[in-house]
C-alpha cells in the first residue's frame, strides 16, 4: 500500500522555506539563486551585482546590511 504523505527531512524543509523568502531589495520571490545571510537577509543575484560596490571591499566577502556579518562569496 503506497504512502500518501512523504516525510520531509528538516534540512529539506529549511531549504524549501529559504527559497520562498523574497529578495529584500527588489521584492522578487521564488528565486532560483539568492545570497543569504544567517540572520535571514536575502538578496538576488541581480541586486547583488548592482550593490556590489557597497557590500564588499575586497571581492571575497560581503557584509550583511542588517546584521553586519561577513559572508563569503565562495570564491576562496
Amino acid at each position: 500500500m503506497p504512502r500518501t504523505s512523504k516525510r520531509i527531512s528538516s534540512y529539506k524543509r529549511k531549504k524549501l522555506k529559504a527559497q520562498e523568502s523574497p529578495c529584500h531589495c527588489c521584492g522578487k520571490g521564488q528565486l532560483p539563486f539568492a545570497w543569504r545571510c544567517r540572520c535571514g537577509f536575502t538578496i538576488c543575484q541581480d541586486c547583488m551585482e548592482e550593490n556590489f560596490w557597497g557590500m564588499t571591499c575586497n571581492g571575497i566577502t560581503w557584509e550583511c546590511p542588517d546584521c553586519s556579518a561577513q559572508n563569503g562569496f565562495g570564491n576562496q
